[in-house]
């Protein structure tokens, strides 16, 4: 199956300043594909080439096939992170004139606004001035216009910032309802979280270079590290205790921050490891208030791999 779309050795300059570096991706239909980076990384730029408002310096940009011209704007819906209609109109007038943009009318124009108003959940705010909606219900408003013209690709621009936990778990479910109903999406993203539970492949860019790009489950298992089990004490390990603990046969390379117990297990045998250290611990004397788990994941890739922090979420 071809490509969605196909970025061949992509680079931008403005000036003598490049902002991309020889990208190369593809993305195939039905993806939630992720563009994953800290500001200035080229996602904005990637982005805007490939919705055609930029021109690259070099490479090639293929969209379905090499569809291009007049025809491609009914193929592509763009998601903005700010608000993107006009404040003024009522939620359905606001779609009614953006479907105007692409010819709709008459009945097919009435269905489509009805079934994207129920979907949506915007029914009752039909009627009502699209500066009295909330910010994440003026959100779930650009989501529909960008889905008027029932396109195949839909991009979406950081479209969780801002939100309440429970609107941000509705617009994760509503992007999987896209893919399942055969839509590719393109999110770019500041939340790792976001992207791991979304994105069924990402590309994490840095300074316009293209650093890694897999399944988060690939990226996290080949550059996540490792997983470590957190204890938290009732009062610190002596150095006595601490010294004698690591010099037990279970030789167990353990950390102590204050009354933190920290436990890498990189290594084989980690149930034993757990035991171990656990049965050693209470054999001291020691009250072990909390144990916790540390899994890798993609915050962790994303600081293996370019040495910076991202946003698990806001």
């Amino acid at each position: 199956m071809p490509a969605v779309v196909s970025v061949t050795n992509v680079s931008k300059f403005y000036g003598q300043k490049k902002v991309l570096d020889g990208v190369t991706f593809d993305i195939e239909k039905g993806e939630i594909f992720g563009l994953l980076g800290s500001n200035g990384a080229g996602k904005s730029t990637m982005t805007k080439i490939i919705l055609g408002l930029e021109v690259p310096s070099d490479g090639k940009i293929s969209i379905l096939s090499g569809n291009t011209g007049p025809g491609l704007k009914s193929k592509i819906g763009l998601v903005p992170q700010d608000v993107a209609f006009y404040i003024d109109f009522s939620v359905e007038k606001n779609l009614r004139f953006f479907a105007s943009l692409y010819g709709l009318k008459g009945k097919v124009l009435t269905d489509r606004i009805n079934l994207l108003m129920k979907w949506l959940e915007l029914e009752e705010f039909r009627n009502t001035k699209s500066d009295f909606l909330s910010g994440g219900y003026q959100r779930l408003l650009n989501i529909a216009i960008a889905l008027i013209h029932n396109p195949e690709i839909i991009f979406l621009d950081e479209p969780t910032v801002g939100l309440d936990p429970k609107m941000r778990q509705m617009f994760w479910d509503k992007i999987r309802e896209l893919k399942a109903a055969g839509k590719t999406i393109i999110i770019t993203t500041h939340y790792m979280d976001e992207a791991e539970k979304l994105c069924t492949k990402v590309v994490l860019l840095k300074k316009g270079k293209l650093l890694s790009m897999g399944t988060p489950a690939e990226l996290v298992r080949k550059y996540g590290g490792i997983k470590v089990v957190i204890m938290q004490l009732a009062t610190p390990l002596s150095d006595i205790d601490l010294a004698s603990i690591k010099a037990s046969s279970v030789q167990m390379n353990i950390i102590a921050k204050g009354n933190i117990i920290f436990l890498p297990l990189e290594q084989a045998h980690s149930i034993e490891k757990i035991t171990g250290l656990t049965n050693k611990i209470m054999e001291k004397g020691y009250t072990i208030l909390s144990s916790t788990t540390k899994e890798p994941n993609l915050e962790d890739v994303f600081l293996n791999i370019t040495g910076e922090h991202m946003k698990v979420s806001e």
